[in-house]
């Protein structure tokens, strides 16, 4: 199970998509986010954020 925290996938967002992405989504985020969570990833894909990319980001894979 990869779960992060939402400071944890703000961080990412920030580098990966840049900061204005991040604070536009960071009031949606909930506080762990679960990568393997169904409600989670739509959650993500919703945002314009995609599982594989926060993946990539913190260095690991699927």
């Amino acid at each position: 199970m990869a779960v992060i925290s939402r400071e944890h996938a703000l961080n990412v967002v920030r580098r990966v998509y840049g900061p204005e992405h991040a604070e536009r989504v960071a009031p949606e985020l909930p506080e762990r986010i679960d990568l393997e969570n169904p409600a989670d990833t739509n959650l993500l894909y919703k945002l314009g954020l995609t599982p594989d990319g926060l993946y990539n980001a913190l260095g690991s894979s699927l």
